[in-house]
């Protein structure tokens, strides 16, 4: 076996992992394993081991984008919204450090239960796929990305795009 085909086994054993932590946050993990094979996206309970950042699809994307090319094994779970114009990532419960990034945190405290829903692995389910798959190691939670590095990103991007911006209306 060379070192080629241990990083994609070894990658992938993480996404299953990954996955696995996930739809354990479900009441059923194994309807939900079912419903992921048809293709289908599964709402899974937010608050109950991770918050979602959601933030708007372009500044989201540059967040990320500046988020992964510092440490990109450490960029945690995150989706593309396509129908509603939004990235979300997944970090742990933290404290808010949100305010005025127009970044909203979603931690499960509300009294209605929130929910991400979340595509296959695979694949595009209901307008959302995966820019970064869960991974984890057997038997441990998934890799989340922090918050306060994600909010740094997030600070990075919007001055990058505030700085593209001026120089189109030049």
């Amino acid at each position: 076996m060379t070192a080629a085909t241990i990083v994609p086994t070894t990658l992938m054993r993480q996404v299953i992992e990954g996955m696995r932590w996930l739809g354990g946050h479900t009441r059923d993990p194994e309807a939900t394993w079912r419903v992921w094979a048809e293709g289908r996206a599964v709402p899974i309970p937010i608050g109950d081991g991770f918050a979602v950042v959601r933030l708007p699809e372009a500044l989201g994307q540059a967040a990320v984008r500046a988020l992964a090319g510092g440490t990109p094994s450490l960029v945690g779970p995150v989706l593309a919204d396509h129908s509603a114009g939004v990235i979300e990532v997944l970090v742990p419960l933290a404290p808010a450090v949100w305010q005025g990034t127009g970044a909203e945190l979603i931690d499960g405290s509300r009294l209605e239960r929130q929910m991400v829903k979340c595509p296959p692995p695979s694949r595009r389910a209901d307008g959302r796929d995966w820019l970064y798959l869960p991974r984890a190691l057997p038997g441990r939670p998934a890799v989340l990305t922090d918050p306060y590095r994600l909010s740094e990103a997030v600070s990075i991007a919007r001055s990058q795009l505030v700085s593209l911006a001026g120089q189109f209306n030049q």
